[in-house]
């Protein structure tokens, strides 16, 4: 009777697995892929937990898929890197690791390792390979009843591979995709600033013939109430020139002067000039600046430009009281041959201010664009532009109610040529 509910469960557990294989190659989303596989080794052994990592290449750590791991709310210090211990005997080993049966190796951790596994409550470490390496691994807790047999684990560990494959793809998908979102936007913008430049040329010349007629006339005019009103017209012209002046900046940006920078010098004199509007609105910049090395090779005043852009944009966005901008950077190494000696910087720049619907997120970086009364929409732009041309990348992020974060990947060296 016990030989032939084994038998059985055996037989469950093989089936389930063949038709969770199967599900693997329709589903191309990463969370949507979490849930189902998550759902379905729970249901397949009744264990209580599973997590998956996977490696995180902007961070060059391993970090858990969603928002919310087993009990574990928050997700703060829940990571591996790939120099830790775990990782390394896993890439050494390429087997799944049980820590109950292996404690001499689990004491070989350090104690951060060690305090990350016991708060996800780990029983069982199966590392996702490719390439002969580690790119992920999933972590499961204790069963509602029982141990893990060895047939189980056997069966598990074929499910687990398969798995690494579906996982592996469902990045590349998504790589893939925001590849090709890139690249349409790259040719919008180049479409776009064409278009601008001739518009600018054509406006620029009589707008100029306007302003002096107007300054002529003003001159000769007596009435106070009429110069005033001539007065107002220049600066509408005057409004108008900056705004072509921005299109033009958009359309044909200046030459870039690449040259060496304290790169921490130059965010704290940023913050600076930022730091009076934000303090007039109660708003409080936090700086963390996380780097072994701090020297950058750019343009200083256009990667100055770009800062002052995204920040004034997080001041004027927050309303409540409290607001709060955290302004965050870590020197990274890369496999991006664009960034020389592989090290770039990682900026994020968050705000607690209302948030950006998703339905508009694609449009932030379009010429004209704009939520402000009085603003152009060429800011963004030519944040992007600036950003690209240096060979970085940059992001936005955001969530209604919950605020925004600008992400920026910037090389440490940029020798490129100029493209005007």
């Amino acid at each position: 009777m016990g030989a032939k509910g084994k038998h059985k469960s055996q037989q469950d557990l093989t089936q389930a697995i063949s038709e969770l294989n199967k599900s693997f190659s329709l589903i191309t989303d990463l969370v949507q892929l979490r849930d189902n596989f998550v759902a379905r080794v729970k249901e397949i052994t009744t264990t209580k937990y599973v997590t998956v990592f996977l490696m995180d290449h902007d961070y060059d750590r391993y970090y858990p898929i969603g928002k919310e791991v087993n009990n574990v709310s928050e997700l703060e210090g829940v990571f591996f890197q790939p120099g830790d211990k775990l990782i390394f005997w896993l890439n050494v080993n390429k087997t799944l690791l049980n820590i109950p049966q292996n404690s001499e190796v689990f004491s070989f951790f350090t104690d951060r390792e060690k305090a990350v596994l016991q708060r996800i409550e780990a029983v069982i470490v199966y590392p996702f390979v490719s390439m002969n390496q580690v790119k992920g691994l999933v972590v499961l807790g204790e069963k509602e009843s029982g141990n893990y047999n060895p047939d189980e684990l056997r069966l598990l560990s074929i499910l687990f591979e398969q798995a690494s494959f579906a996982f592996e793809n469902s990045l590349l998908y998504m790589q893939q995709r925001e590849r090709a979102s890139k690249m349409y936007r790259a040719d919008r913008l180049a479409t776009l600033g064409e278009l601008a430049a001739g518009a600018a040329h054509e406006i620029r010349n009589p707008l100029t013939s306007i302003r002096s007629t107007i300054q002529y006339l003003k001159n000769r005019i007596t009435d106070r109430e009429d110069k005033s009103m001539a007065e107002d017209l220049i600066n509408e012209v005057d409004r108008i020139n900056d705004i072509i002046q921005g299109m033009l900046s958009f359309a044909k940006p200046v030459e870039l002067r690449i040259e060496e920078t304290d790169f921490y010098q130059l965010i704290c004199q940023t913050i600076r000039l930022v730091n009076n509007s934000a303090e007039k609105k109660g708003i409080k910049l936090e700086l963390d600046f996380d780097s072994d090395f701090k020297i950058i090779f750019v343009d200083t005043g256009q990667i100055k430009q770009v800062l002052i852009n995204i920040l004034m944009n997080a001041v004027q966005a927050i309303q409540k009281p409290a607001g709060i901008i955290t302004i965050s950077v870590r020197g990274l190494t890369s496999e991006y041959k664009a960034f020389d000696r592989n090290i770039y910087y990682l900026i994020e720049i968050k705000d607690n201010g209302p948030g950006i619907p998703q339905n508009l997120l694609d449009k932030v970086f379009d010429p004209f664009y704009t939520t402000k009364q009085e603003g152009t929409g060429l800011g963004l732009s030519i944040t992007y532009t600036i950003i690209n041309r240096h060979r970085g990348d940059i992001e936005i992020q955001s969530e209604l109610g919950k605020g925004t974060m600008v992400k920026i990947k910037l090389p440490g060296r940029v020798t490129i040529k100029n493209e005007l």
